[in-house]
């Protein structure tokens, strides 16, 4: 069972979402750099993995909804839960609709 396990909705286009998804990857790399080495995205960039020492995120999109799992069994829980907060915060707020 994975350690992580969020969804959120989006209320996007799922071009919006797949953008949305990028910029999520890259705070993500930019904050969590020291834990994130390695990212695959697929071709049609709905989906990337994102592998560390001991990390291993999936993060996709579909016409509703982004969805994070993954698995950190060498992390501890000390360090697993800030980044499992620090990932639903930038999903909430990459993906939040933003009042004009």
């Amino acid at each position: 069972m994975p350690l992580i396990s969020l969804s959120v909705k989006h209320g996007r286009s799922l071009e919006e979402a797949r953008l949305r998804l990028e910029e999520t990857v890259a705070q993500a790399l930019d904050r969590f750099g020291s834990l994130l080495e390695r990212v695959e995205w697929s071709a049609d960039r709905d989906r990337v993995k994102l592998f560390g020492p001991g990390v291993e995120l999936e993060m996709r999109v579909d016409a509703q909804e982004v969805y994070v799992t993954g698995d950190m069994p060498f992390l501890s829980k000390l360090l697993g839960r800030p980044l499992v907060a620090g990932l639903k915060g930038l999903l909430e707020q990459t993906f939040q609709k933003r009042l004009p």
